[in-house]
Order: C-alpha cells, then sequence, then structure tokens
C-alpha cells in the first residue's frame, strides 16, 4: 500500500492561493487587451499593413486598407478573438477555484479539458483565418494581385499538441476528481 506525505512548507496554501488569485485578475486583463488590441490594429491602417499583413504571409506584397477592409478584418477576427475570451474565461475560473481551494474537482478538470480543446480548435482553424484575412487584405487589389497565402507554421502544431495534452490531463484530473470524492466517503 502506498502512503502519500504531504511535506509542504507551512504557509505553501496561502502562497498557492494568492498566486492563483493574482493570475484570475491577469487572465480578466488579458480579455480587456486582446479585445481592445484587435479593434486597435484593425483601425489603424499603418498597423494593418506593417503588423498584420506579414503575419498573413503577405511580406512585400501590395495590400490595399479601405475602411470595408478593417470591418471584413474585424469581423474575421471575432472567431479568434472569442475562442480566446472564452479559454482565458475557462483559465480564470480554474484559478479562482484553486483560489478558494477547490484543486482536484470535477469542474477544474473539465475547464482544463475545454482549455485543451480551445487549442486544438486554434491550431485547426488558425491558418484557415490567415488565408481569409490575406483575401481580405488583398481583395481590393487590382486583378492579378490577390492573393491566397495558406500558412502552417510550428506554432499551429504546437498549439493542437498541447492541446490534446491538456485534454489528456483534463481527463485524468476528472478521473483524479472522482477517486478523490469516492475516497472522502469513505472517511
Amino acid at each position: 500500500m502506498t502512503h502519500i506525505v504531504d511535506r509542504r512548507p507551512a504557509g505553501a496554501d496561502t502562497r498557492h492561493s494568492r498566486l492563483a488569485a493574482w493570475m484570475s485578475g491577469i487572465t480578466l486583463a488579458g480579455i480587456v487587451m486582446a479585445v481592445a488590441g484587435t479593434f486597435w490594429v484593425w483601425t489603424d491602417k499603418q498597423l494593418v499593413a506593417s503588423l498584420l499583413a506579414p503575419h498573413f504571409g503577405l511580406a512585400g506584397h501590395p495590400i490595399t486598407v479601405t475602411p470595408t477592409v478593417q470591418l471584413s478584418g474585424l469581423a474575421l477576427s471575432a472567431p479568434p478573438v472569442a475562442l480566446l475570451v472564452y479559454l482565458l474565461l475557462q483559465a480564470r475560473a480554474v484559478f479562482e477555484g484553486f483560489a478558494t481551494g477547490q484543486r482536484f474537482t470535477d469542474l477544474v478538470a473539465i475547464r482544463v479539458a475545454r482549455i485543451g480543446w480551445i487549442l486544438i480548435a486554434k491550431g485547426v482553424l488558425m491558418p484557415l483565418w490567415r488565408a481569409a484575412a490575406g483575401v481580405i487584405l488583398t481583395f481590393s487589389n487590382p486583378s492579378g494581385q490577390k492573393i491566397l497565402a495558406i500558412t502552417i507554421g510550428l506554432d499551429d502544431v504546437l498549439w493542437g499538441i498541447v492541446g490534446a495534452l491538456l485534454v489528456a490531463i483534463g481527463w485524468t484530473l476528472r478521473e483524479g476528481a472522482r477517486i478523490a470524492e469516492e475516497n472522502a466517503s469513505f472517511v
């Protein structure tokens, strides 16, 4: 029979709770920055040309930034930003649970798995969103200068791998929570 001995230093729970509360606040700041940053970048023509065009595989290619392109870009950015906001809300809920001492619960496990699924979706969908954004940025170009650039980077693959790992960790946490609950009923 295996015995687990908890040798955490005194006050470790308090430090962990404070850190988790702090991280909860950081996730909220991340939500605000993601939404505000998206609006800021798409409403500034210079940022669209200098920051977004290279990110979409259009470095060195002519792009035309019109108000219609900017509005279309904002609309196209809504799904990835919504996924990011949802991910950060899940992370915030996990950190809030940790701050209140909820560590091995079903809710934590479910939220960790959701974060994993969101990262998998991000890895799969980002090349498509970048391609669509490239089309939007070159849509107003003259004939022969419209570009469809599909780029799949290592980061897209890594998002999927990390997401799959978090889904597996979520499943494991859920089983651990079930076992912890079962053991608590014996005592």
